[in-house]
């Protein structure tokens, strides 16, 4: 009979052949290792919620124009994104197989960016008003995270970080040196047992996290890029092209609010400075019959 050691690491590696072997796509060449949408939805949406967490909240945010007022950033991303949404769906048909329609939210926190989920839920921190002060500017901001939706960002995302746990379990020796250990040698002590166990526990999460976290920002760039292109085709249906978007930042105080998520825009708007801007290849490509 298998020890339980054994019967675990046949699950991780069961598992592992599942994510590898049955959820793999291509968007015009650039292979994507995928789980199935249902997984990526919740494992996303945990993920946007802990980084929502993650960000402090804004206590001291004066009282603005309120929700609908002219102006208002919930004024005008109540009118922009159904506009973008509707060119996301008639652009890239597949997408409504995976999301039903896409939702976006104000957040009151300290610091700009936006973050979403596989299904289409879009958070917009509210400190982005001051940096996307027109709509050309905001409708980019939103757009680029449609596009991570519709490149199918975060179900890549998912996939990694669920193989790098899993071969965590496997090839983590210390971690499974130390729970050998625990259960031959300490097993009398049940206090000493636990405590160990939970150290070798803590080894294998620290290490998959940090994996999960180093294969996913390697991705980060090439994602950038395909957002973008997705974003400006978006905006194309929208009537701004990439000079106008880019003007729409000039005004913009790029060293108020220094974050990762401010950086990357920022590269995202250079890009567009630069003419001609060009879609990267290997990136989902719009139907020709909506073009």
């Amino acid at each position: 009979m298998p020890t339980p050691a054994i019967t675990q690491l046949l699950a991780v590696l069961c598992a592992c052949a599942i994510l590898g072997g049955c959820a793999t796509s291509s968007h015009d060449g650039r292979a994507q290792t995928l789980v199935p949408a249902p997984l990526a939805a919740v494992y996303s949406d945990v993920n946007m919620q802990l980084k929502l967490v993650a960000i402090a909240d804004d206590l001291n945010r004066c009282t603005g124009p309120g929700w609908g007022a002219p102006g208002s950033i919930e004024e005008r991303a109540g009118r922009l994104g159904p506009e973008l949404a509707a060119a996301a769906f008639k652009l890239y048909p597949e997408l409504g197989n995976r999301v039903e329609r896409f939702d976006f939210i104000i957040a009151d926190k300290s610091e700009p960016g936006t973050v979403s989920n596989s299904s289409g839920r879009i958070a917009i921190l509210r400190p982005v008003n001051a940096l996307a002060p027109t709509d050309a500017a905001l409708a980019f901001v939103m757009a680029r995270e449609i596009g991570h939706v519709v490149a199918m960002h975060h179900d890549e995302n998912t996939a990694a970080s669920l193989i790098i746990s899993g071969l965590a379990q496997i090839f983590l020796p210390v971690a499974n040196v130390a729970r050998i250990i625990t259960k031959v040698f300490l097993s009398s002590t049940a206090a000493v047992s636990a405590s160990a166990t939970a150290v070798a526990n803590a080894s294998v999460t620290a290490t998959s996290f940090v994996g999960s976290r180093v294969v996913v920002t390697a991705y980060r760039p090439k994602q950038r890029d395909e957002s973008d292109a997705i974003a400006m085709n978006l905006l194309a249906r929208l009537g701004y092209n990439a000079p106008a978007v880019a003007a729409a930042f000039t005004a913009a105080d790029r060293k108020s609010a220094a974050t990762e998520w401010t950086s990357h825009l920022w590269a995202s708007v250079d890009r567009l400075s630069a003419p001609p801007f060009t879609s990267p290849a290997n990136l989902p490509q719009a139907t020709a019959s909506a073009q």
